[in-house]
C-alpha cells in the first residue's frame, strides 16, 4: 500500500509561509475562514499581494485558498470527487502533483493549462447514477478561471489537515484539449470500476471487453493493458494482473475485421446501457454505424440525452470548428458568408453582383449544418436510433452570446491587404491574427513585396493613377485625396476608423459615380454598394446599420441632395464598434464599423462635426454638358482588367513606406491616428496633404454659416448684453427696432413652425452654445431664478488661415 500521508518535507508550518510560497511560484493566494472551503466576502478581482498584508492576514488560524486560471499563471485544479477516480489518476494523470489528506489522500492534482471554460464537470445524469445505484453522480471537476480551492496547509471540515503529496515546484504544462481528453478517459474508467462485476467468473470476459473499447481510444496497447490493470486493481479483483496482455490480439482482431465486442456489449454487461452515449462522449468514440449510414460515414456521432444538451452543444460546436463550416461570430450575431449572383437592391440599399456579403445565422440553416457534419442520435432500449438535430440545440446555441468559440469575423477582403501591424495578409482563408476572411475568388493576384524601395512606390503611383487619368479636377490636392481614397480602401478592414471621402463637383455628368465605382472595383471587385440619404435621420441610421451587419466593404452616399450630417454617420466614423438598428424592427445590434464610406454630389455641402471626419475630392470638368464628353475608355473596366496590377501597386506604396520606416510626416487627425499611415504615405512621395480639404469644408458648413448669421444680428440688436428669450420675444413682437425684429425673425426662422416658442429656442441654441465663430460666441447662463439668459462674447477668432485655392499652389507629380 502507497504511503499517502502529506510529506513534512513539501509542507509548509503556517497558512502565512504557504501564502508567501505560493506567490513567489506566481499563483495568487485567497484568506479563508479556517475549516471552511470558501472565501467569505468578494474575492473575485485580482489581489497583489506584499509580505507584510501576507504576515497581516494569514497570521492567525485560517485556511489557504488559491485562485485558478490566469489569475495564478494557468494553475488548474483536477478535484476528484470518488474514490475511484482518485486511484485511477495516479495511472491517467500520475504525472501531475497531487494533494489531500488522510480520509482522501490524492484528492486533488494540480496542472498548468488553458481551458475553454472555467470549469471541466464529470458527471453522471442523475436518471443513469440512480439506475446503477451509484453512490455519487459527480466524479470529477477541473477548476480553472473564475474558480477557487482549498490548499495545503488548510485544514479540512473533517478536522483533517490538508497536505502535499509531490511537489508544487514541479508542475507539468499540458494543452487544454489533451487534459480534458485524459479526464475524460479517467471518468470513463472510474464509472466502469464502480461497476465492475462482483462475480468472480465475469471478471476476466469484462475486462476482455474493456480491452476492445479502450484499443479504439488511440491508445498503445501498453497502455491499454496497464489501464485494464487498474481498473480491476481499483475494483478489488484479486487477480487484477491477470486481466492486461490482451490489446494487441484485440487490435489484430479489429484489424481484420473480425468482430469484436465494444462499448455497447460493455455497457450491457455491466448494467450500464443508460450511460453509454456519456462514456462514448467521455472516450471520444464515433459510435457504432446506425441504420441507414453506410459504414464508411466517418461523421462524429452526437448522441442527444436528456441533462445532456450543454455537453452537447459544445459537441457541435467543436465539429463546427473542425469542419471549416462556414459559421463567424461578429459583433453579437452569429454569421456566414454568401457570395451575391446578381445585382439586388431594395430598402434603398443597391448590391452588385458578385459582392461577399454577412447573412445572420437563423435556426433553419444551422440545424442543416450541424446534420451535415454529425449524425444525430437517440438511446432507445433496442440501441440507438438516427433523428434529426434537435431545434432546442440550434436555438440554445444561437443564444450563446459572448460564449461562441466560433472565429471572430471582422471582415471580409477579396484582395491581399495589411493588417493593422502592417504586415501583409496574402493567404486565403480565414487569418486568426486579424479576423478577417480573405476570398479572392478565382483571381490570383501576385506576391506583394515586403521592402519596396521609394522608386518602386513612386512607379506605383503612376500606375494606380491610370483608371482615373481623363478626369479633370479642381486643384492638384484633389488628386491627392482621390489616392488616399483608393488605398484607404484596400486596408480599411485593418483600419480601426477612416474618414469620409466626398466626390463632388459643380454639375450632374461629371463622372462622380464613375469615380466611386472604379475605387470599389480595385479593391472588392465589383462596384461599391451605393444607398441614397434616407427621408429622416433615423432612416439613415437603419440603412447604414443594414449595410454594416452585412458586411459591405465600400458604401457610397450617392447624389446626395442635402447637407451630409447626423449623429449615426459621425460616430460610425469615429467609433470601432456601433450599435445598428434593424430595419423593419427596434432591435439595436452591435456592429463593427470597419467599412469605406464615400459620399457624391453636386456642390455637396458638409454640415456639422461631419466637417472635421471628411475629406472632399472635387472634379472640375470645365464644360457645360460634361455628359456629352467622349472618352477614350471606361475607367471601370479599364480597374477590371488590370485589377491585381492596381492593388499590388497600391499595397506597394504603403509597404514602402513602412519600410522605409514610416517617416513622420504630419500631426496625425486625432480621430484618424491609424489612418495617417495613408496620409503620411502620400505626402511621403510629394503629394498635396489631402487633410487640407477639411478646412474647406469647415469655411464651407451651412450650419456655421447660419450660427454666423444669427450672431451678427445679436450683436446688432443686442451687442453684448444678457437677455432671456422671453425678453427677447417681447421686444420683438413690439418691433422696437429694425436690428430687434431682425434677431426676431432670425430665431423664428430656426423652428419647425414658424413660431417664436422659449422652449424651442432654446433647444436649438444648445446646439450653438460654445461654439466660436468669427471671434463671437453665444453664452448661455441660468439666472438666481434658474432661468436661462444669453449673450454674445468676443473672444478672438480661431479659424486657421486657409486661402480660398488650398493646394492650388502643390504639385502633383504628374
Amino acid at each position: 500500500m502507497t504511503d499517502t500521508s502529506p510529506s513534512n518535507e513539501i509542507n509548509y508550518g503556517s497558512a502565512a509561509e504557504a501564502a508567501l510560497a505560493y506567490v513567489n511560484l506566481g499563483w495568487e493566494p485567497l484568506v479563508l475562514p479556517f475549516k471552511e472551503k470558501s472565501p467569505r466576502g468578494k474575492w473575485k478581482e485580482p489581489r497583489v499581494w506584499t509580505h507584510e498584508h501576507i504576515e497581516g492576514e494569514f497570521g492567525g488560524k485560517v485556511n489557504v485558498g488559491l485562485a485558478l486560471g490566469k489569475r495564478s499563471s494557468g494553475l488548474i485544479d483536477i478535484d476528484f470527487d470518488c474514490p475511484e477516480a482518485a486511484e485511477l489518476a495516479k495511472i491517467v494523470l500520475g504525472d501531475l502533483p497531487s494533494f489531500g489528506r488522510v480520509g482522501s489522500p490524492s484528492s486533488h492534482r494540480v496542472v498548468y493549462a488553458k481551458l475553454k471554460k472555467g470549469r471541466l464537470v464529470y458527471q453522471l445524469p442523475n436518471s443513469a447514477a440512480q439506475s446503477i445505484g451509484a453512490d455519487r453522480a459527480m466524479l470529477l471537476e477541473v477548476r480553472g478561471n473564475g474558480h477557487q480551492t482549498m490548499f495545503p496547509p488548510s485544514t479540512h471540515p473533517s478536522g483533517e489537515v490538508v497536505g502535499w503529496h509531490d511537489d508544487p515546484h514541479d508542475i507539468p504544462k499540458i494543452e487544454g484539449g489533451e487534459l480534458a481528453h485524459r479526464c475524460g478517459l479517467l471518468a470513463a474508467l472510474s464509472a466502469i470500476a464502480m461497476q465492475y462485476p462482483t462475480v468472480a467468473g465475469e471478471r476476466d470476459e469484462v475486462c476482455l471487453i474493456l480491452t476492445g473499447v479502450l484499443v479504439r481510444c488511440e491508445l498503445t496497447d501498453d497502455e491499454v493493458d496497464q489501464l485494464v490493470v487498474a481498473v480491476a486493481n481499483v475494483a478489488g479483483d484479486d487477480e487484477a494482473e491477470k486481466r492486461g496482455g490482451k490489446a494487441e490480439s484485440s487490435l489484430e482482431k479489429i484489424g481484420a475485421g473480425e468482430p469484436t465486442w465494444g462499448l455497447p456489449e460493455l455497457c450491457k454487461r455491466l448494467g450500464m446501457e443508460a450511460l453509454e452515449g456519456t462514456l462514448r462522449k467521455w472516450l471520444g468514440l464515433s459510435g457504432a454505424v446506425s441504420p441507414g449510414k453506410s459504414p464508411g460515414d466517418e461523421k462524429p456521432i452526437i448522441l442527444v440525452e436528456p441533462g445532456s444538451q450543454p455537453y452537447e452543444i459544445d459537441q457541435i460546436e467543436g465539429e463546427l470548428i473542425k469542419s471549416d463550416a462556414g459559421v463567424y461570430q461578429r459583433g453579437e450575431n452569429l454569421v456566414r458568408v454568401s457570395r451575391l449572383p446578381r445585382s439586388i437592391g431594395e430598402d434603398g440599399v443597391m448590391r452588385s453582383g458578385g459582392a461577399l456579403v454577412l447573412t445572420r445565422v437563423i435556426t433553419a440553416w444551422l440545424r442543416e449544418q450541424f446534420a451535415r457534419i454529425a449524425n444525430w442520435e437517440k438511446p432507445t432500449k433496442e440501441g440507438s436510433k438516427p433523428i434529426n438535430p434537435p431545434v432546442d440545440h440550434a436555438t440554445t446555441y444561437i443564444a450563446r452570446v459572448g460564449e461562441w468559440r466560433v472565429p471572430v469575423l471582422n471582415g471580409i477582403i477579396s484582395t491581399p491587404t495589411l493588417r493593422a501591424d502592417g504586415s501583409i495578409l496574402q493567404t486565403r482563408g480565414y487569418d486568426y491574427e486579424s479576423g478577417l476572411l480573405y476570398d479572392p475568388g478565382d483571381v490570383k493576384f501576385d506576391p506583394v513585396p515586403e521592402a519596396p524601395s521609394k522608386e518602386e512606390a513612386v512607379e506605383a503611383l503612376h500606375v494606380l493613377w491610370q483608371p482615373f487619368r481623363e478626369f479633370l479636377f479642381s486643384e492638384p490636392v484633389d488628386k491627392s485625396v482621390l489616392m488616399a481614397a483608393v488605398l484607404t480602401a484596400l486596408i480599411r478592414r485593418s483600419l480601426r476608423t477612416a474618414p469620409l471621402f466626398a466626390l463632388d463637383a459643380p454639375t450632374a455628368g461629371s463622372g462622380k459615380t464613375y469615380v466611386a465605382a472604379t475605387v470599389g472595383i480595385i479593391a472588392c471587385g465589383h462596384s461599391p454598394t451605393i444607398i441614397s440619404q434616407g427621408k429622416t435621420e433615423e432612416e439613415d441610421e437603419k440603412r447604414i446599420g443594414a449595410i454594416l451587419m452585412a458586411g459591405d466593404a465600400i458604401v457610397v452616399i450617392d447624389n446626395c441632395d442635402r447637407p451630409i450630417k447626423g449623429d449615426s454617420l459621425c460616430t460610425v466614423l469615429t467609433t470601432e464598434e456601433w450599435g445598428a438598428r434593424i430595419l423593419g424592427k427596434s432591435e439595436v445590434v452591435k456592429t463593427p464599423t470597419n467599412a469605406l464610406f464615400m459620399a457624391t454630389g453636386n456642390n455637396l455641402e458638409v454640415a456639422g462635426d461631419m466637417g472635421r471626419r471628411t475629406l472632399v475630392c472635387r472634379l472640375d470638368p470645365q464644360t457645360e454638358r460634361p455628359d456629352l464628353v467622349e472618352h477614350d475608355f471606361d475607367p471601370r473596366e479599364e480597374a477590371a482588367e488590370n485589377r491585381t496590377q492596381l492593388v499590388a501597386a497600391g499595397l506597394t506604396i504603403l509597404r514602402a513606406y513602412i519600410a522605409a520606416g514610416r517617416p513622420t510626416q504630419s500631426t496625425p487627425i486625432g480621430s484618424f491616428r491609424e489612418w495617417n499611415l495613408v496620409r503620411d504615405a502620400l505626402l511621403w512621395l510629394g503629394l498635396p496633404d489631402p487633410a487640407v480639404t477639411r478646412e474647406r469644408i469647415m469655411l464651407d458648413d451651412p450650419m456655421k454659416s447660419e450660427l454666423a448669421g444669427l450672431l451678427d444680428a445679436w450683436v446688432a440688436a443686442l451687442g453684448d448684453r444678457e437677455y432671456g428669450l422671453a425678453e427677447i420675444g417681447a421686444m420683438g413682437e413690439e418691433a422696437r427696432s429694425p436690428e430687434i425684429k431682425e434677431l426676431y425673425g432670425a430665431l423664428v426662422a430656426m423652428t419647425r413652425n414658424g413660431q417664436f416658442n422659449t422652449k424651442s429656442i432654446g433647444r436649438l441654441l444648445l446646439k450653438h452654445k460654445d461654439r466660436i465663430v468669427g471671434g463671437r460666441v453665444l453664452r448661455s447662463y441660468a439666472d438666481s431664478a434658474g432661468s436661462k439668459r444669453y449673450r454674445v462674447e468676443f473672444v478672438g477668432s480661431s479659424v486657421p488661415d486657409v486661402p480660398d485655392d488650398v493646394g492650388a499652389d502643390m504639385e502633383f507629380p504628374f
